[in-house]
């Protein structure tokens, strides 16, 4: 409540400030201002444009139907504009991930070929001529003319199967065996390292490089029509051939297809996407991109109408370039190909892919070589915007009609609630307090008419609560002047109660202080003369300094209307009762921010709701009386400590003037000490002078006993240490020459001692010696029994080996039956692919094609006939093999129950050498016992003589030492003596 009470005020305090006008609203020279108000407001209007002006003199239906079918324009282009935007932006969108979609397909297409010729010479790679030539040529042997044709024409084969340009068979030296084209044995062939890295890596290799002319016309490939004498982009396979019964790599098969001149790439895309553009680029080390092949078909064009290499515009250079910074993402953009505009995507393909087990791994590398560049035509976007432009001029042509229908409707039932509320607004500005707004619906405009009810009267209670916080600023200014105007606090504090009674009309009001243990005390009191006085009375409230002490110092302010309807307990209600108290109000007076006590006002007659102008007047009173009572307590601290500062200056130089007498008495007294007398005495008086002089006193007494002491007992001593001196030196002479007899018998029973260990330590390597051949002999048993089962295990796995082996000699037997069987059946097929040719070649020109199919067929046959007849020879080779192997596992197995004889014997051998092992170390462990104990007590008894021998040099220093202390004590006493004689003490 008491903030809401302060917001109250605040917003108050800001609206006189911000509305001074307001506060007398009903003098005439109040409207006056506001006549001239209203006066220059017209003025600063009719100073604005003519177009807003205009706009603002027409009347509100007017202005209504404007703004209506503004907002309606302005929505609906608005929507339809955003529409238009999303419409493109969308199909944008989907033209650029169909590019991208596009685009792999042509990765696709691009691949395949690569991906076939990797699968052709895979298989090839296991080719049984390939091997052997490879075999022959890795060790040093020529190639025979027939193995020689056999291996070129196979890569022949593949070069015309597959459409490519190379076929080459390299060897270890990285040197050509056999290739497809030209002869070129012998020659490096070693494109970009390729074949290298599959000599140190066996996996094939997929890779893309950019082979050169002079290459070119060294190998001779059959090149694609309209070639140009240039470099040229070629897709490489590298397979590894490896030896298959050490499967170490012997060679290397290389199948390359040059990408240049051929359209079935691009063509195959434009296929599959009905048109468009479709090119693949080369980048050169030099930076420039150029056509590999390229073809741009219209959708309406067949697939042999397409125009062929044609280049993208300049600005394309910078989206194959981003590709080349991207690879193996798209990179998308829009270009003008002819007349043509395309949404391109280009995408840098791999400069080589590895396979591997876990599938390819492809690698760009800093510079991609190839780029594959798709477009997709934008002619359906242009036809679907179109499309929508037309249908949004509809909707906004339909959208503007029933915006005006609207217009008309609502005309009729906003114009009249308006024209009143505006009269109403008249007369509030003209000074009617009482005029108030009709109110015809519950619309927004019924609405409006409340909410403008609503601020009229507010407006009124505003105008009364200011003119009350003006009254009550007025009596907060007296106050404090009064308030400040003594510097004594009972002034202070009876001012303050006596003003502020008179202001609330209360019947009392009091100051209540407190002590250091919360004890209040009323120490200001102005009060009615009939109602008893409270001046001077103690009240001790236990849970205040427990429950209240931290909430006043925070600024608490309380009213009570009613002390019996507060909740109040009764210990609390009688202490107010006392004072006849029925209601109250309590606010603090803080001092350096500590609660100094509080003040409060007393209604006696009967309960009282306490306003808020009278709460907030209690909150604001405090802070000045809390300045003066500062201000006074300030100024009363200083008097205070100027007058004990000059008192305590008095006595501290009455005290200084009476030591410094004192301690020159004393100095006259003690002066003889320091010239040795010791027979002077310092008078003694009281203070601290006079414990120095009771302490000097004790301290020169018992220095003049000690002084006598000293020269008694320095007497004696040089009496007594005469007579013994003599005899002190023979002793110590005596003492030495035991030392030295006692060092050589040490230095004696030591050597002897060595000798004894030395034996020990002989004897204690010879029972390690014993103890680890017996350990030996005995692992040598354990090892020799495992070595016999393990003899016999091997012969029962070469028995079960051998009988493995007979079965897959059976079975090798089979697979011939079966290759004779094939070889059979491609002799048939190939009689049958002659006899369809002849019968083909009877009929006539019209079944050619059935002729190249026969002899297609014949050829496939004769190659399987080949192909069974390797296998025969690999099958006859596995069974004279598998025969040798049986043989050779029969003679190990004889070998092995040999072996096992052998172990036996050597087993009973080894038993008899452990007997004797354990005898042998039996007594070398009895002979190592019995050095240790002589060792033991040889030296027992060299640690005894050790021991006689420190004793024996201890007391011959000491001896020496007692007489050197002697001479020296001598000639002290005689020091002491002279220096003690000094001192006077009778």
């Amino acid at each position: 409540m008491m903030n809401g009470l302060n917001d109250k005020h605040n917003k108050h305090s800001e609206n006189v400030l911000k509305e001074p006008l307001l506060t007398d609203i009903n003098d005439d020279g109040h409207q006056q201002k506001i006549t001239q108000f209203q006066t220059d407001l017209t003025k600063s209007k009719q100073v604005k444009k003519p177009m807003w002006q205009w706009f603002s003199n027409l009347s509100i239906s007017r202005k209504q139907l404007i703004a209506l079918i503004a907002s309606e324009l302005v929505s609906i282009l608005g929507i339809s504009c955003v529409a238009r935007y999303l419409i493109t932006n969308n199909l944008q969108t989907l033209l650029l991930e169909q590019a991208k979609s596009e685009v792999a397909v042509t990765n696709m297409a691009y691949n395949v070929k690569v991906n076939q010729m990797g699968f052709g010479f895979r298989g090839q790679s296991d080719n049984l001529a390939i091997i052997q030539a490879a075999l022959a040529y890795n060790t040093g042997q020529t190639l025979s003319p027939d193995l020689k044709s056999k291996v070129k024409q196979i890569l022949a084969n593949e070069i015309k199967a597959r459409k490519i340009e190379y076929a080459t068979l390299v060897g270890k030296n990285l040197r050509i065996i056999v290739n497809a084209n030209a002869d070129r044995q012998g020659e490096i062939f070693n494109p970009d390292n390729l074949v290298s890295e599959v000599f140190e890596n066996p996996r094939q290799i997929k890779a893309n490089r950019i082979v050169s002319w002079s290459e070119l016309s060294k190998e001779s490939p059959p090149l694609p029509s309209g070639f140009n004498q240039e470099d040229a982009l070629i897709r490489y396979t590298v397979t590894p051939v490896k030896d298959p019964n050490t499967k170490v790599v012997i060679g290397a098969l290389v199948s390359g297809d040059i990408v240049n001149g051929k359209d079935a790439i691009v063509r195959g895309t434009l296929e599959a996407t009905e048109g468009g553009y479709s090119a693949v680029y080369l980048r050169k080390q030099t930076g420039e991109f150029t056509i590999a092949t390229a073809l741009e078909q219209d959708k309406s064009q067949n697939n042999n109408q397409g125009i062929p290499n044609v280049a993208l515009p300049a600005e394309g250079k910078s989206l194959l370039e981003a590709a080349t910074l991207a690879p193996g993402k798209p990179v998308t953009g829009r270009l003008k190909v002819g007349n043509q505009t395309y949404t391109m995507a280009a995408k840098a393909v791999p400069n080589k892919i590895i396979e591997t087990d876990n599938g390819a791994v492809p690698v760009y590398g800093e510079q991609p070589i190839a780029i594959l560049v798709r477009g997709t035509p934008e002619t359906a976007l242009n036809q679907l915007v179109q499309q929508s432009l037309w249908i949004e001029i509809v909707v906004v042509i339909v959208a503007l009609a029933i915006s005006l229908i609207w217009t008309l409707i609502i005309r009729k039932t906003i114009i009249t609630p308006i024209e009143k509320l505006e009269q109403t607004a008249q007369k509030l500005a003209t000074g009617d307090r009482s005029a108030r707004a009709e109110i015809f619906a519950h619309d927004e405009i019924g609405k409006l008419a409340v909410s403008f009810n609503t601020m009229a009267d507010k407006f009124t209670e505003q105008i009364l609560d200011k003119e009350d916080e003006a009254k009550l600023a007025e009596t907060i200014n007296n106050i404090t002047s009064r308030v400040r105007g003594s510097l004594n606090t009972a002034e202070i504090l009876n001012a303050a109660v006596t003003s502020l009674r008179e202001v609330i009309k209360a019947d009392r009001v009091i100051v209540y202080r407190f002590d250091e243990n919360w004890v209040g005390k009323i120490v200001a009191e102005c009060v009615d003369e009939e109602w008893p006085s409270a001046l001077d009375a103690e009240i001790a409230d236990p849970c205040f300094a427990r429950d209240y002490v931290d909430k006043y110092k925070k600024g608490r302010v309380q009213a009570l209307a009613n002390i019996y309807e507060a909740g109040l307990t009764r210990c609390h209600i009688a202490q107010l009762e006392a004072f006849a108290v029925k209601a109250n109000l309590v606010a603090p007076i803080l001092l350096n921010n500590n609660l100094y006590g509080l003040l409060i006002a007393h209604q006696c007659s009967n309960p009282r709701q306490w306003q808020a102008s009278e709460i907030d007047l209690f909150k604001q009173i405090p802070i000045p009386i809390g300045y003066a009572l500062e201000q006074a307590f300030m100024l009363s601290q200083v008097e205070k400590a100027r007058s004990q500062a000059e008192m305590m200056a008095m006595e501290h130089n009455q005290q200084k003037e009476a030591l410094q007498q004192q301690i020159i008495r004393l100095l006259r007294d003690v002066e003889g000490a320091s010239k040795g007398d010791l027979t002077v005495h310092a008078k003694v008086k009281e203070g601290e002078i006079g414990t120095v002089a009771n302490f000097f006193n004790s301290i020169v007494e018992n220095l003049r006993e000690i002084v006598t002491k000293v020269k008694i007992s320095a007497t004696a001593v040089n009496a007594a240490l005469s007579e013994n001196e003599r005899e002190i030196s023979q002793l110590s002479d005596e003492a030495i020459k035991q030392a030295i007899e006692i060092n050589l018998i040490l230095k004696s029973i030591e050597r002897m001692t060595l000798s004894i260990a030395d034996v020990a330590q002989n004897a204690q390597k010879a029972a390690e010696i014993a103890h680890t051949a017996s350990c030996t002999a005995i692992e040598g048993e354990t090892a020799m029994d495992i070595t016999v089962e393990k003899i016999f295990n091997l012969r029962s796995t070469i028995d079960d080996t051998a009988k493995k082996v007979r079965r897959l000699g059976e079975s090798s037997q089979q697979i011939s039956r079966i290759i004779s069987l094939i070889n059979e059946i491609a002799v048939q097929t190939n009689l049958l692919a002659v006899n369809a040719g002849l019968e083909a070649a009877k009929v006539g020109e019209s079944s050619r094609g059935f002729v190249v199919v026969a002899n297609e067929v014949g050829e496939l046959a004769a190659r399987c006939s080949d192909a069974t007849q390797e296998i025969k020879l690999i099958v006859e080779n596995i069974q004279r093999e598998t025969n040798e192997v049986v043989k050779a596992m029969e003679q190990g197995t004889t070998q092995v129950v040999e072996g096992s004889r052998i172990v036996e014997n050597a087993k009973t051998s080894l038993n008899q050498i452990l007997s004797v092992t354990y005898q042998i170390d039996e007594l070398v462990q009895s002979i190592s016992q019995a050095t240790v104990s002589q060792v033991e007590t040889s030296q027992a008894v060299t640690k005894l003589v050790t021991e006689i021998s420190y004793v024996s040099d201890t007391t011959s220093n000491s001896s020496r030492k007692i007489s050197q202390s002697l001479q020296e004590t001598v000639a002290i006493s005689q020091e002491l003596q002279a220096a003690v004689a000094k001192f006077k003490v009778s």
